[in-house]
């Protein structure tokens, strides 16, 4: 199977969904199933919006491409779905409606719940495996959303990992899961203080094969964990590179996961030349 990998997206949902039908074009092949690492831009109503998300939005209107494209069902969105049928999974960033991915989240008992009309969009429950299958292939992802609370912090914000989610990580089974999909990386791997502590646990434990993950803005991982077997990845964000005067897409923004089994995969970073048509001036009609 082959999978699509994204880190922050920050609203440019659509734009996701277009490289992976481009993507499909120009190989002839087919992706089954799109991995996002949280700060979709889920946000159903302006009002919701956080101030760090308003104040991008102001400069750049794709942060807000979950509010005008998946809340309500759009012809031209359709269109650009019905080129590729596979749906997007994500776990939730910090910059997220919480409240609303709330109520969706206790009004179901499977790992995931969709947040859309179309039903394409499906945010997974932190500790709740998830098992994907596509012909005789399969693959179980293993998501972890929000953020860790900062070093000594005493408050508990909607934004950072909540208990009730961290008592399902402690009660994970001996089951082994291939992918986890977290939006925060491990305590401290990134700057001292930062991070989930499960994190680091989890991977230690259970060895998936992929760690990938999002949150910093600007940085890219691309390396092996310290067990010798899990691959981490941070991507770049699908945002536009701003020092490049055409507003081209950063590079390094979109991943490619061949899954056949825990043995047999590969994961490369796209760098092909057409990604390099997708501009902050362009991407809506391509």
């Amino acid at each position: 199977m082959n999978i699509a990998v994204f880190a922050d997206v920050h609203g440019r949902v659509l734009l996701a969904f277009k490289l992976c039908a481009r993507w499909q074009r120009e190989t002839g092949e087919r992706i089954d199933l799109i991995l996002q690492a949280g700060d979709l831009g889920a946000f159903p109503d302006k009002s919701r919006l956080d101030s760090a998300t308003l104040r991008y939005a102001e400069r750049d209107p794709s942060e807000l491409g979950f509010l005008e494209y998946f809340t309500t069902a759009r012809p031209e969105v359709e269109a650009v779905l019905a080129k590729i049928r596979c749906d997007l999974v994500f776990v939730r960033g910090n910059h997220e409606d919480h409240e609303w991915l709330d109520r969706l989240e206790r009004q179901t008992e499977a790992p995931r719940f969709a947040v859309d009309p179309y039903r394409r969009l499906w945010c997974l429950k932190t500790g709740v495996p998830f098992a994907f299958q596509a012909g005789d292939e399969q693959i179980t992802i293993l998501g972890i959303g929000r953020i860790g609370a900062p070093a000594f912090s005493t408050r508990q914000k909607p934004t950072y990992i909540q208990p009730y989610e961290r008592a399902r990580l402690d009660q994970l089974g001996e089951g082994a899961f291939d992918v986890l999909l977290t939006h925060d990386s491990a305590r401290d791997q990134i700057y001292p203080g930062s991070g989930i502590e499960e994190i680091e646990v989890l991977i230690d434990l259970y060895q998936p094969r992929y760690h990938f993950f999002g949150h910093y803005d600007r940085l890219v991982v691309n390396q092996t964990a310290a067990n010798g077997v899990t691959h981490l990845c941070k991507l770049a964000d699908l945002i536009w590179n701003r020092s490049d005067r055409g507003l081209a897409l950063e590079a390094g923004s979109m991943g490619l996961l061949r899954w056949h089994s825990r043995e047999e995969h590969r994961f490369e970073v796209l760098d092909a030349p057409w990604l390099r048509e997708y501009t902050a001036h362009t991407w809506k009609y391509l």
